[in-house]
């Protein structure tokens, strides 16, 4: 037999091995630190990690080599949205990406990101969201919503004075050794010391002892009890607010369900999000929305399209159907209520 007449063999990946290496944390060098939130004085800031696209194509490239994935882009826009940009109003638009990566032998799944339009960096950054967030479903990056965010001091540049340590679980040598994040002080780590006017109180600036990264309102950051008695309380409750929040697209339309996700649970699936507070948050915001489009249709029902049409352009408002912000969604309400007046009722 002539060796072009042999085929080689295609060896598929052992799923339970490579899913468990693509949720390896990063190495620390790799890991880079974003602020998120400052205090009034601009000298504290809140701030969360994160990893360059290019450490997940690395990670990717490692484990199933360059021809073992691929990711496909599909690019929307939006436009005639209004954003507050520098304390003024501006007519923006909206850059939608959903990246889809697919591993050979296992699956795909996709991510979303967005950004503005008008942003100079908006399509980079919204393809980067989009990567990341179809990797984390594969439980790549994953763990970084599992480290809550934490309070350090900033320099003029308005950049950590000092690079944040990251907790022990969250190195990968000690992640292989079974170490997780636990349940008792938000992600799993030590109480992160005091540095310079200490504390990390809700807007960085209190003084007093220094106390563990913030954590949501159920004392944890997201993770369910280990205790085997308690699994199925806390997973059914997760898995119908799950179902609860996926049935709201259709009555928000993808655009604000997309950006409501986004804003109050930092995920684009709802499966992602760890803590039922935070899921209830998000439900709560999106039956919001609803109530404000039943309003929609109420108020334009008692309104001439052309009084409709000139109070749009007044708010620099995109059309009803393509409203994308809760924000622009109530001043909307608020405004064309106001030109409607109260409702007369029957006789």
């Amino acid at each position: 037999m002539t060796n072009d007449q042999i085929t080689p063999a295609v060896t598929k990946p052992d799923v339970s091995k490579v899913l468990a290496e693509l949720e390896v944390p990063f190495a620390p060098c790799q890991v880079q630190w974003r602020v998120t939130n400052t205090s009034n004085d601009k000298k504290r800031g809140q701030v969360i990690p994160y990893a360059d696209p290019r450490a997940y194509t690395d990670r990717l490239n490692a484990l199933f080599s360059p021809q073992g994935w691929t990711r496909e882009y599909k690019v929307e826009t939006m436009t005639n949205i209004t954003r507050v940009k520098k304390g003024e109003s501006i007519l923006s638009g909206k850059v939608l990406v959903t990246c889809t990566v697919t591993i050979i032998g296992l699956w795909s799944h996709s991510g979303t990101g967005e950004e503005w339009a008008d942003d100079d960096n908006g399509m980079t950054s919204a393809d980067a969201q989009a990567f990341k967030r179809a990797c984390s479903c594969f439980g790549l990056g994953r763990y970084f919503y599992d480290i809550a965010p934490i309070w350090v001091d900033l320099d003029q540049n308005r950049q950590p004075v000092r690079t944040p340590v990251l907790s022990a679980w969250a190195l990968p040598e000690n992640w292989r050794k079974g170490m997780r994040p636990s349940s008792g002080n938000g992600d799993g780590g030590p109480k992160q010391p005091s540095r310079g006017s200490s504390s990390n109180g809700a807007n960085g600036t209190g003084g007093g002892k220094a106390v563990s990264a913030p954590v949501n309102g159920n004392g944890r950051n997201g993770h369910e009890p280990h205790s085997k008695a308690n699994g199925s309380a806390a997973t059914n409750p997760s898995d119908e607010l799950d179902h609860k929040i996926l049935e709201m697209e259709k009555a928000v339309g993808s655009a604000l369900y997309r950006n409501i996700l986004r804003e109050y649970g930092r995920v684009n699936q709802p499966k992602l999000i760890r803590e039922v507070s935070t899921k209830r948050k998000v439900l709560q915001m999106l039956e919001s929305a609803t109530r404000g489009f039943g309003r929609l249709e109420a108020v334009t029902k008692r309104l001439e399209p052309k009084t409709v049409e000139a109070l749009l352009a007044k708010l620099q408002a995109p059309p009803l159907n393509n409203i994308a912000d809760i924000k622009t969604l109530q001043n909307v309400v608020l405004g064309l209520e106001e030109l409607a007046g109260p409702v007369q009722p029957h006789a």
